[in-house]
């Protein structure tokens, strides 16, 4: 991401275009590039409007009681210049007064006019950023990703068996920025690899706690989303704190965080893509999960007709821009820049619609691990436990994969974590699993381990074509690109004996 070190106002020109190193003093240089962009030191540079500062004054005073114009810039992380002429107007007005030398409360009368506000819309927090602000800010993140390699996501993935095939996939797909759908029976890793791809995105992400839009105030910072990085907030921040010039210092309305990792399952809805309304405005998951990655997880299982969810996707992914609604009103057009990933334990062919089926370039099947995976998941969660003697895991890893096989049950990835769990919950306070493991103890804890058949277990087969509907199929795409029809016959032919072999 890029460090913003120069003064720029919010309708100027990127905070990135120029760079300068700034100084502590007359001579000593400065190691520490600001993160965030400068602070603003009026209303204008703020980008927020008259009315909606003088609503939110009111209601912090309303709320928190008499406080100094100091205490109000740190508790609305702005400087005192960007609300000081509202500040004046409302105590000119008598909407607020100063019963103590440098210290505003709240009148009567200033109750009355905070309760207007407050219906509108009740937010009171740290000073929103205006919505330009925030769609820029997007936007220039998005243009500051780079590719993996693949070796750089082997390295990442090494503790997670799979074949280079679906690793090599996995990689173009996160590259490409493209929908990513995991799919396959149910507990052998899907969740895991949506996970673990967020892994992937190391560079921080600055997002505001809040951003204005018409007067209205719509909340975004969630921290069941986003996490902070507050060492480095704390660090920008002391750098910065002696510097005579406001305009040095870094704009607190901006967080640093991880980038955002926002998951749904069964409970999401059409609805959840508006921005909702409960007193107040709040940003849907989807655009919180902007610089991140969204995973909609547990895909058919909706309470709501998934493919109706998914449609509303489509817009999105072909403009890389999202309408977004608000309840009952008006909408805004938001950058769309985020990875968005499906994961779903059905069979996908009866799953999703033609519609969205399309778009979804990179299908990849998380199937049953093989014998050799198995054993391979099994020693590495033992060591994960701390159980490092070798024989032990290699006796462990072949008698688990022996009974399994016995009792006809079904092999999955999961299940290798899950008996660890129970073999946890038999240690007394003080022992160690590595102390007491004998395959006696693993035995005992198998057979009491949910029973899952093979027989029982729900077929993934795929509803093949027909060789005519795929030579047709591959002549309308080649058609497309410009192919010679006689070209792609023998393509096709092609393709379909090394789909045979």
């Amino acid at each position: 991401m890029g460090f913003f070190t120069n003064r720029t106002q919010m309708t100027g020109q990127r905070a990135t275009d120029e760079r300068r190193q700034l100084v502590v003093g007359a001579d000593e240089p400065r190691t520490f590039q600001r993160i965030r962009p400068p602070s603003p030191v009026d209303r204008k540079e703020s980008g927020l409007s008259s009315r909606m500062l003088e609503g939110l004054l009111l209601k912090t005073l309303k709320q928190e009681g008499a406080m100094t114009e100091q205490e109000l810039s740190d508790f609305l992380c702005l400087a005192p210049g960007c609300f000081r002429v509202e500040l004046q107007s409302l105590y000119q007005r008598q909407f607020i007064d100063s019963a103590a030398p440098m210290t505003f409360d709240i009148t009567a009368k200033g109750r009355e006019l905070a309760r207007h506000y407050e219906a509108e819309d009740a937010y009171v927090g740290p000073a929103p950023v205006s919505f330009e602000a925030y769609c820029r800010m997007v936007l220039h993140q998005a243009s500051q990703g780079r590719r993996l390699t693949q070796e750089e996501f082997d390295q990442a993935f090494a503790h997670l068996p799979a074949p280079f095939e679906m690793r090599r996939m996995l990689k173009e797909a996160f590259n490409s920025g493209q929908v990513l759908l995991f799919w396959g029976p149910p507990g052998n890793g899907k969740s895991l690899w949506s996970d673990s791809l967020h892994a992937l995105l190391k560079d921080p992400v600055l997002l505001p706690h809040a951003f204005e839009f018409n007067n209205r105030v719509v909340q975004y910072y969630d921290p069941a989303y986003h996490k902070l990085l507050p060492d480095l907030m704390k660090q920008e921040e002391d750098a910065f704190r002696n510097t005579p010039n406001l305009a040095d210092r870094p704009d607190r309305r901006w967080l640093i965080c991880k980038a955002p990792l926002v998951t749904v399952g069964t409970e999401f809805r059409v609805e959840h893509f508006e921005i909702a309304f409960d007193g107040k405005f709040s940003a849907p998951p989807h655009l919180k999960a902007n610089n991140g990655i969204f995973i909609f997880d547990d895909l058919g299982r909706q309470t709501q007709d998934h493919n109706m969810i998914l449609n509303q996707f489509i817009y999105p992914l072909e403009q890389r821009e999202t309408i977004i609604k608000f309840a009952g009103g008006s909408s805004i057009r938001a950058p769309y820049r985020q990875r968005l990933i499906l994961s779903t334990n059905l069979n996908v062919r009866t799953t999703i619609d033609d519609a969205f089926a399309r778009r979804l370039l990179y299908q990849v099947l998380v199937d049953r691990p093989t014998d050799d995976n198995f054993k391979q998941i099994i020693r590495n969660v033992a060591r994960g436990q701390g159980v490092t003697d070798d024989a032990l895991l290699e006796e462990m890893a072949r008698k688990l994969l022996y009974w399994y096989k016995r009792d006809g049950r079904v092999i999955r990835a999961a299940d290798p974590r899950n008996l660890f769990r129970m073999l946890d919950a038999t240690l007394d306070e003080g022992q160690k699993l590595s102390d007491v493991l004998t395959m006696d103890l693993m035995e005992r804890v198998y057979r009491q381990y949910p029973l899952s058949l093979e027989k029982d277990a729900t077929g993934y087969s795929v509803t093949e074509a027909t060789e005519e509907e795929f030579r047709s199929s591959f002549r309308e795409e080649a058609a497309k690109r410009g192919v010679p029809a006689e070209r792609a016959d023998e393509l096709a032919g092609q393709a379909l004996a090394h789909f045979r072999a």
